[in-house]
């Protein structure tokens, strides 16, 4: 199968703390990966180096068969890699349809005159942008709450217009920060049942942060295990099930699923 993203040997050091230590694996196009491991395991530093907020020590990241370790993230957005954050990052202020819009924007090649108006190349590409925005609404079911400003909303649906607001982007790689935390079992279903159309319906690779491991073994075609910024398994979930390192510094004996 071919892989979407490599990531090889990739090292983050922060002063004498090392966050990542020679970190290698791939995700293969069109599949549901997980990177699990416990709290300050180097599952989040990694999402940054591969968007492009953090500046690898040392090592290589390729998207597509491309080099993307010093490209900016707004240059990753354009090669088709979208990120939602663990932290919600909303403009509460604003309504639902409108934080979607905001993130399809940054797509917009053609000018905009300042307040809003748009002509010529300008006014196509806003009907082409706003009916993505208008299927990613379809498609996780917030067409009720389209107008209602974020920040009223519960928890789990602000959750639901993060991960939104990355769709929005149509990317062909899409990475998820912790998409369930705080969740209630319910919200969890749904979720997992958006991110399994993500990948059958929309065919894009979904990169899961994700410490349900119910849910983790259940939605994932391949997993990585950090501990200490370093791997210490990848594969299946029934073959980290199974990994004797990762039972020991993770899973557990008596959690083996």
């Amino acid at each position: 199968m071919e892989p979407i993203l490599e990531v090889e040997g990739i090292s983050l050091q922060f002063g004498g703390v090392k966050a990542l230590d020679n970190v290698t694996y791939h995700i293969n196009k069109g599949e549901i990966f997980s990177l699990i491991g416990p709290n300050g395991a180097g599952k989040t530093s990694m999402l940054n180096c591969i968007s492009g907020l953090y500046q690898p020590t040392s090592g290589s990241i390729r998207y597509k068969g491309q080099e993307i370790i010093n490209m900016k993230p707004y240059e990753r957005t354009t090669l088709g890699m979208a990120r939602a954050f663990q932290n919600i990052a909303l403009f509460a202020h604003m309504s639902v349809l409108d934080n979607l819009k905001l993130g399809r924007h940054s797509l917009m090649s053609s000018g905009v005159f300042s307040g809003g108006l748009y002509v010529g190349k300008a006014s196509n590409e806003e009907i082409a942008h706003r009916r993505k925005v208008e299927e990613v609404i379809e498609f996780l079911e917030l067409q009720d709450i389209r107008h209602t400003p974020v920040g009223t909303l519960p928890y789990g649906l602000q959750k639901r217009v993060e991960v939104g607001r990355a769709l929005a982007l149509g990317p062909e790689l899409i990475l998820l920060d912790e998409p369930m935390a705080g969740m209630n079992n319910a919200e969890k279903d749904m979720m997992s049942s958006f991110i399994l159309d993500m990948h059958e319906v929309m065919d894009t690779t979904v990169v899961l942060i994700e410490h349900d491991l119910g849910i983790v073994m259940g939605l994932s075609d391949h997993i990585a295990v950090l501990d200490f910024g370093k791997r210490i398994g990848f594969g299946t979930p029934k073959e980290i099930q199974q990994n004797p390192d990762v039972i020991k510094a993770y899973i557990g004996e008596e959690t083996v699923i």
